[in-house]
Order: structure tokens, then C-alpha cells, then sequence
């Protein structure tokens, strides 16, 4: 069964450009080199913490820049004294060593862990390799090997004050260096919700992917966004997965029998956790892995566009001659987690307590208030949880994933439609006054209301666990998202009357956000894990 593909909307509220615009703000889960042009300019940097690099926390950081490093050549910087990490860890040398560091541990350039130095070091770096990849009228191709935010944003973080790199800042620095915006720069950084890496086909606007292609890797990019009504779409007589014929037996909407078996209650949950979990992941073909895959039939960029450079089989299936992954069985794990983030239940753990303390780090005046529901005594909770259960870190690591997903949704749609971004800084770090009497105009404020009345019901809430039900007080709730893309709308409407704001997000915004979710349900449709666990949950109701 197939679903209704992604196409632009009547009136013009998606064309290619806006389309294309909105695409800075996308990624791809990829498990293989993406597409990178001969010649091309590569820049990987290492900047996990020394105290973070030990296998229960981040070690398999180092072990990703490690290996691409033995597949790619050009410059190489790290914070980290690699060789020293190496002699740490008893690594026994099977010929791979001097590859990756030199014959005289030259081929790695070390940085100050001193923060500002650091970033100094890293910007200069970033604007002289995009001088020459201009010159050389070829790709810029930025691999982070660090904590990230979802954003993509490097956490510095050496001094154990949290300090943030952004795409935004790094955008800024490479279009200092070559004096314009069209540079083809490729973004990748460890995945922060699945296994396999976060790449993002281009830091600034692209040229030559095709509408529908572009549509589907937003769509994918903005996760479980839309969980909460996907959900229910999937999981009652609207479902896309449901005939005509079947469909026309139920009078009700909800179409679970009054007095369920345990089979089909459980078939039910168990459907609606992974269509929740499927968005997670971005749709990722090996999203529960982590491992370098050249397989042609599993190549993410692929989707995307066709390979212009190195192909995947004929090249790097070759260049990559390390020892086939092998799972191994039983290794203590989160199993929704698989491999991701070390692929041990400490270092998991780590992991998602990290993403936790970033967010807590970041989105000011969300923790002073009481909009956010539940979510700060989640999080505060979880950090003080030296054994945390699996219900436990799923509910943390969904709160995170909403989040961030919803914040990629609000920037998706800013670019997109071409609207200021409110006091020049993105979703995350933007300081939120509106509430405080005096600090907005009136005629602004109103405008602000106005926009973020009409937005708000645009966005989802976060998907609750199956058999659950929602509570305003005791789930988490995030309004950071609309009320930024609000003032957004107030920005680019100061002097316009109320009934055109509202006609924009009618005619706009509305259309966009529509658009992505209906890509979202097709994506659904083409994933065979979901619609086998669905169609299980369909025969059990016994027509």
C-alpha cells in the first residue's frame, strides 16, 4: 500500500526556493560516507572532553573519528592528545595506528582544550578550508565528532561550563571567509536519537535536489513532531492502513472492541509505540545500529539525490576494509536503544543524561515557569538517577525528542516561509520576555498574542505512552516552539492589520505544517516495520 506523495501546495505557499530555504534547517541519518565530489575539502574534529572519553561515556565518539579518519584524508583536529587516548586504552595495533596518526603522530592537528581558544583555533580552520573549497569550486564537507545538540550545535565543554557552537555561528564564519552564501557545505555530527551519524546535505540553501525529495527529508527531520496525532491517525478508523471495505464496518471512530483480548490490546500498544518510535528515528532504515554500511540498498543520501561523486560500492565498500560489526549478544542495553550511543545501557544512560542537562542548559525562562508541565521534575529527577529503569529513559528520552523535533518543525517553517528570526538567535537559545510587563510595546505584544493564538493549535502535543491519558499538569507541555514562531509573524507584520497576520498563518503557515505532517503519514505507510505490526493489529480485530 502506498501513500499520497509529498506535492506542493495550491497558491504557492511551498515553492522550490522557500522549499529549499527551509532545507538548512534538515538532516539525514546516514550510515555511510555521504556524497562527496572529487576534489573535495574534508575537516573532521574530535572535541569530546577528556573526562568524557572512557567507554561508559563518550569513548564511541573517539571511535567514529577514529574510523572515518582511516577513510578520509585532508585536515584532522582534535582537543583530545589522541595518541595518548590510544596508549590509554591498550589498543593492540593491527597496522591502523600510523594510518590514522602518521608515522609521526602528524596527521592529527591537536587544539587547545581551553574553550575560547578552542573556538578560535576551530573557526579559523573552518574559514580557510572553505577558502580553498571556493577556489577549487568544490564541497565543504564539516564532520564534529562531539556532543551535539539535536540542532546540530557543538556543547563545548571542557571547562565543565557549557558553551554552544551553532550551525548559525559557523554559517557566519564560512560566509566571512568566501563573501557569499552558496558554498555546497555538508554538516555531519553523531546522531543524538538513533545510531549512525546526523548529516546534513547543506548548511546553506542547495540547488539541485528535487522538491519531492527535499520534502521527504524535512519531513523525516522533524522526528516525532507529530507523534500525538499520527498516532491516533494510524490507530483508529482513519487509519491509511484500513480498506475501504473494513473501514465501512465500524461505526465509531475508535475501533478496538469495548472488551479487548489481551492479544489485541497488546498488538495495539505495541503498533502505536512503533509508529511513535519510527518517527524518532527519523524513518532510519538502520536507525537502532551503528556501524559503517555500504550497502547500495541502505544508502540515505541516495534518497536524497543520486551520488555525483565516489560511489558507495565501487569506492568506499572498498576503501573500508575493517572487520564486518557483529552484535553481540547479551550486551546490557536499552532494547529500543540498540547499538546507539555506545550500545552499553552506562553509556546510553550517559548519553541521554547529557541531552537532559543540555536542555535544562538551554531554553531560558522555560525552567522558571510553569508552562512546561512536568518536564523539568522529569529531567531534574532523571539526572539524580544512578539506575534509571527502561520506562523511565524512554519517557525522558521522548520528553527530549518532542523538544527538539518541535523546535526543528518552528525552524523549518521560519526559513521556509521567510520570516525574521526573532532577536537574530535560533528556537533554542531565544530568551522568551514576552511575559514580562514593560518589555514589549503594546502594539507588538498584541501582535505577538494574536499570532501565537492562532498558531498554537498547529503544533502537536507530546505523544503519550499506549494506555495512557494525557494530563495538563503531570505530562510534559512545550510552548517554547509556537510562542518563537509567534514572534517571528510579529516581526514580519509590525505595521499590518490583524486580519493579515491571520490570513498568513491561514493561507502559510497552516498549508506547510499540513504538508509535513501528510509526508509524515506516507513516510509511515513505506515503512515495513509499521505496517506489519499494523496489519497484525487489523487481524486480530477479526473481521
Amino acid at each position: 500500500m502506498s501513500g499520497t506523495q509529498p506535492q506542493p501546495p495550491g497558491g504557492g505557499a511551498l515553492d522550490i526556493d522557500s522549499l529549499r530555504a527551509a532545507m538548512t534547517e534538515a538532516s539525514l541519518i546516514v550510515h555511510n560516507p555521504p556524497d562527496i565530489p572529487i576534489p573535495s575539502q574534508v575537516l573532521g574534529i574530535c572535541a569530546v572532553p577528556e573526562e568524557y572519553a572512557d567507554q561508559h561515556k563518550y569513548g564511541w565518539m573517539v571511535a567514529d573519528f577514529l574510523a572515518w579518519k582511516t577513510l578520509l584524508y585532508h585536515t584532522w583536529l582534535s582537543s583530545l592528545d589522541i595518541s595518548m587516548f590510544l596508549e590509554n586504552i591498550g589498543l593492540e595495533d593491527e597496522g591502523s595506528i600510523p594510518k590514522v596518526l602518521g608515522t609521526n603522530n602528524d596527521h592529527i592537528t591537536q587544539l587547545s582544550s581551553d574553550p575560547k581558544e578552542f573556538a578560535t583555533a576551530l573557526y579559523e580552520y573552518i574559514g580557510d578550508r572553505a577558502k580553498v573549497a571556493d577556489e577549487q569550486k568544490t564541497t565543504l564537507f564539516i564532520m564534529i565528532f562531539g556532543p551535539v545538540t539535536p540542532e546540530q550545535d557543538l556543547c563545548v565543554d571542557f571547562d565543565g561550563r557549557k558553551a554552544f557552537i551553532t550551525t548559525s555561528k559557523i554559517r557566519e564564519v564560512i560566509r566571512n571567509a568566501v563573501n557569499h552564501d552558496t558554498l555546497p557545505v555538508v554538516l555531519m555530527t553523531p546522531s543524538p536519537f538513533t545510531g549512525g551519524w546526523m548529516c546534513r546535505p547543506s548548511l546553506f540553501v542547495p540547488s539541485s535536489f528535487t522538491w519531492e525529495n527535499m520534502m521527504r527529508t524535512i519531513a523525516k527531520s522533524c522526528g516525532a513532531a507529530f507523534a500525538d496525532s499520527l498516532v491516533d491517525l494510524y490507530s483508529t478508523k482513519s487509519s491509511p492502513l484500513l480498506s475501504a471495505e473494513q473501514r465501512s464496518k465500524f461505526k465509531y471512530d475508535d475501533i478496538m472492541p469495548i472488551w479487548p483480548t489481551d492479544a489485541q490490546r497488546n498488538l495495539f500498544h505495541m503498533f502505536k509505540r512503533k509508529v511513535h518510535e519510527t518517527l524518532g528515528q527519523r524513518m532510519a532504515v538502520l536507525g537502532a545500529k551503528h556501524c559503517l554500511n555500504m550497502d547500495a540498498n541502505k544508502d540515505a543520501w541516495a534518497v536524497l539525490a543520486r551520488r555525483k561523486g565516489r560511489s558507495l560500492v565501487d569506492f568506499w565498500a572498498k576503501k573500508w576494509t575493517a572487520p564486518e560489526v557483529m552484535d553481540i549478544d547479551g550486551v546490557d542495553r536499552y532494547p529500543f536503544l540498540g547499538e546507539a550511543f555506545g550500545g552499553t545501557r552506562a553509556s546510553q544512560t550517559w548519553h541521554i543524561q547529557y541531552l537532559a542537562g543540555n536542555e535544562l542548559a538551554t531554553c531560558p525562562r522555560d525552567w522558571s515557569s510553569n508552562t512546561t508541565g512536568i518536564t523539568k521534575d522529569l529531567f531534574s529527577g532523571f539526572l539524580k538517577n544512578d539506575k534509571p529503569n527502561e520506562e523511565t529513559i524512554k519517557r525522558v528520552f521522548d520528553a527530549i525528542e518532542f523538544r527538539a523535533s518541535s523546535m526543528i518543525l518552528a525552524q523549518v517553517l521560519v526559513n521556509g516561509l521567510s520570516l525574521p528570526i526573532p532577536k537574530g538567535v535560533k528556537c533554542r537559545y531565544w530568551l522568551d520576555m514576552s511575559s514580562v510587563d514593560g518589555y514589549l510595546d503594546d502594539t507588538f505584544y498584541h501582535k505577538f498574542q494574536l499570532a501565537f493564538s492562532n498558531v498554537h493549535n498547529l503544533f502537536d502535543q507530546i505523544a503519550v505512552f499506549p494506555g495512557e491519558r494525557r494530563h495538563d499538569f503531570k505530562h510534559v507541555r512545550f510552548l517554547r516552539p509556537s510562542r518563537w514562531l509567534a514572534a517571528a509573524i510579529a516581526a514580519k507584520f509590525t505595521d499590518a492589520s490583524d486580519q493579515k497576520i491571520t490570513d498568513f498563518i491561514r493561507k502559510s503557515v497552516a498549508p506547510l505544517i499540513q504538508q509535513i505532517r501528510g509526508t509524515q503519514t506516507a513516510l509511515l505507510l513505506e515503512n515495513p516495520s509499521v505496517t506489519r505490526l499494523g496489519f497484525d493489529w487489523i487481524a486480530s480485530l477479526e473481521f
